[in-house]
């Protein structure tokens, strides 16, 4: 009666992966209460309403409006409604109107919600410079190759190292 036999054991059908050629049918999820201390990388989606302190590397991203990212996000898409303290770097950013940035985002395409709150520097790059590069774990991750320093940056860097000043540069 309670002991059970052959015909009762469930078998267990391993899901196809992206390494083996599958899709990934449903995106990893950080629960809003959960905290994860460590970064995650991953080939398939994550959706994330907890926080975590570390850097995320998937493809894409959905951070919830509870979600907090503490580290640097890098992915193909990455739908922002949560707070992320750390660069962006993706081919495509979508800042809902209740994200909190506070770093710099490096982007292909960039759309911002009204009451979207950004506070760090934005720079459009060209989508053949956002090449997917290998993080040593076989998963891809956007290699940036950083735009020029503006002409600003320049002179601050002339000025600390004792060079040419600002005031004997042209207008």
């Amino acid at each position: 009666m309670f002991s059970k036999t052959e015909k009762d054991v469930p078998t267990v059908t391993p899901t196809a992966s992206p390494e083996r050629g599958g899709k990934s049918s449903a995106p990893s999820i950080i629960s809003n209460n959960l905290k994860v201390t460590g970064n995650l990388n991953t080939d398939g989606d994550v959706q994330i309403d907890g926080e975590i302190d570390g850097d995320v590397n998937s493809k894409a991203i959905t951070l919830g409006e509870s979600g907090v990212v503490n580290g640097a996000i890098m992915a193909d898409m990455a739908r922002i409604s949560g707070t992320v303290n750390g660069s962006i770097t993706a081919r495509v950013v979508e800042l809902g109107r209740s994200a909190r940035i506070t770093g710099d985002i490096n982007h292909f395409s960039l759309a911002i919600e009204p009451g979207a709150f950004v506070q760090g520097q934005m720079s459009h790059v060209d989508e053949q410079k956002l090449k997917p590069a290998s993080n040593g774990a076989g998963q891809a991750k956007p290699a940036l190759v950083a735009p020029e320093m503006d002409k600003m940056d320049k002179m601050d860097k002339m000025e600390k190292k004792g060079g040419e000043s600002a005031k004997s540069l042209p207008n």
